[in-house]
């Protein structure tokens, strides 16, 4: 979660997202999630999917009341067993995507196991902290709360996560018991912190618009859908509108409220002027090896004059980094690298041409890309300026930007491959016997191996501490576990370039071993040896006990 000072936190109220004037720095209800930090799952089962539980009753009913649309990325906050997970799978098809959020690392396991076992690859999972979603910046269409919104300690620093994770226009359905003096049961009474009224207050606080309440779905429970305000079939530049005058920036140099900002409201004026006489328009974009040029122009004299005004417009906010259509990718990225691209524009008698250039090749990417959508404008209309874009990838990077690190960063990277057969299975237990040379400058391939094995491992939405791995190094590779210094001395390179992977083996719990007898035979003190690496009799040794307790043996030689 965010650790802001109060002087920043009352920025953020000002300007980013509306919150109250007081920071909350302690739970609300100390304590409410003690349950679900090691629960038992299959207990919870017979809790939470049985007839006795209104949610689990009315599922259906609730999964219609939701109007979950394909292609849509669904995050189901406090997802517990996955009883709407599944669904909302179902529901988002191929081309969408859920988040299972939730504070216990065994639920999200669960889902893991179920959802790969009823053939669903559209699941990730997200394990959350007390105060924080930790859901990635406008990333979410519909986040679900469901009979968890009461579990939440710290409700104002989590709904800010949970604001900046929301696409603009972005819907919340919250669903929680009815706390009502007198007819509510004991249990929820002590349970249950505060009524709808408290709640709704503060996802209000948050800068969430109520926009309806299901009255007749549910009777021990409430059913409110609220909206992250923002672009709607009107408000095509994505300005997100909260109280007191706010708006989201994205990072992108502020960009203030649309509905309060009459520059931006006038911006927008322009702009759909040209779209509705698109036809009108001729645009031609020649690419550069650094950006593009175009020349827009029209045979008609007041949207030629029009073409200059949002040129001009467009011109200023490049130069001054502040953003629109604050949920569409690619406009976010050209804002979000305003200081890298240079811009002249120069009046035609029929409209402007424009020269937009970058020294930085993944920024000329971004501005030809820019161009196209542009153009697609001017062809389409209205119709294309519906549409989020992605950012292009440059031909280079396609191949490792496929690659998934979740374990251990920049080493190791493997493909996904959620719907293939024999997964990682938790308890595996591996020995790598590492005796392979490396040039002095790489780093050694058996420590990218176990690596490998643990992201793995995190792809398949497992942890570190479900596989057990040692590597023992030997031959060869011996070298690879002296210290920088004595590296240095030995090679001509300044470092071991295999220290720094090691480290964050080692913090992931893998257990790096160096053989003594090696040591002594490649003439190198046990001095010399980099802190924290334990030397072993013999590589022999460690090999022979390890399968002895049950470890696959992979060598790496």
């Amino acid at each position: 979660m965010l650790r802001i000072s109060q002087t920043l936190a009352m920025f953020a109220a000002c300007l980013l997202i509306p919150m109250p004037g007081v920071a909350q720095d302690q739970s609300v209800n100390p304590g409410v999630n003690d349950s679900f930090r090691d629960p038992n799952v299959e207990e919870f089962l017979g809790k939470f999917e049985v007839e006795s539980r209104e949610v689990f009753l009315r599922r259906e009913e609730i999964l219609a009341a939701c109007d979950i649309r394909p292609g849509q990325t669904v995050a189901d906050i406090g997802a517990g067993t996955g009883l709407f997970t599944r669904p909302f799978a179902v529901a988002v098809g191929k081309q969408g995507g859920v988040i299972a959020v939730d504070i216990s690392q065994r639920f999200l396991d669960h889902i893991t196991t179920t959802s790969r076992a009823a053939g669903l690859s559209n699941i990730d999972t997200l394990l959350c902290n007390a105060d924080s979603t930790e859901l990635p910046e406008n990333t979410v269409d519909v986040a679900f709360i469901c009979d968890t919104y009461h579990h939440f300690e710290f409700p104002h620093k989590t709904l800010r996560s949970l604001f900046r994770a929301m696409k603009a226009g972005g819907r919340l359905v919250l669903i929680d018991f009815r706390r009502v003096e007198g007819e509510s049961s004991d249990w929820v009474m002590g349970h249950v912190r505060a009524g709808q009224e408290v709640f709704e207050k503060e996802i209000a606080e948050a800068g969430f618009q109520k926009l309806s309440e299901e009255r007749e779905l549910l009777r021990e429970n409430y059913f409110v859908i609220f909206q992250k305000p923002g672009h709607d079939d009107h408000e095509l530049w994505g300005g997100a509108v909260g109280g007191r005058g706010s708006g989201m920036g994205r990072g992108m140099g502020g960009g203030g409220g649309m509905g309060r900002d009459p520059a931006m409201r006038g911006d927008q004026d322009v702009f759909h002027s040209l779209l509705e006489h698109h036809q009108k328009i001729r645009r031609v974009v020649k690419n550069t090896a650094t950006g593009v040029e175009t020349l827009t122009e029209s045979d008609n004299p007041e949207i030629a004059d029009k073409i200059q005004e949002h040129v001009a417009s467009m011109h200023q906010r490049i130069k001054d980094g502040r953003g629109l259509r604050f949920w569409d990718d690619l406009f976010a990225a050209i804002f979000k690298n305003y200081e890298r691209i240079e811009m002249t524009v120069e009046n035609t008698e029929k409209g402007v041409r424009v020269t937009e250039t970058s020294k930085d090749p993944a920024v000329a990417l971004l501005i030809q890309a820019h161009a196209v959508v542009v153009s697609d404008f001017v062809a389409k209309g209205f119709e294309a300026a519906h549409q989020n874009h992605p950012v292009p990838v440059p031909a280079a990077a396609r191949a490792s930007a496929e690659l998934a690190f979740p374990i251990i960063p920049n080493f190791g990277g493997v493909l996904p491959r959620p719907s293939a057969v024999d997964q990682p299975r938790v308890g595996t237990k591996v020995v790598f016997d590492v005796t392979n040379d490396a040039k002095a400058n790489d780093v050694n391939k058996g420590l990218d191996r176990a690596a490998r094995l643990l992201n793995l491992f995190g792809a398949a939405g497992l942890r570190a501490k479900d596989v057990s791995i040692t590597v023992i190094l030997h031959g060869e590779s011996t070298k690879t576990i002296l210290g920088d210094e004595a590296y240095a001395e030995r090679f001509e390179s300044e470092r071991n370039p295999s220290l720094p992977l090691i480290r964050e083996l080692q913090k992931a719990g893998v257990e790096i071993l160096v053989c003594g007898q090696a040591l002594n035979y490649k003439g190198i003190d046990d001095t010399e040896v980099a802190d924290d690496i334990p030397i072993a009799t013999a590589a022999m040794n460690v090999v022979a006990n390890r399968q002895a307790d049950g470890y696959s043996y992979i060598p790496v030689p």
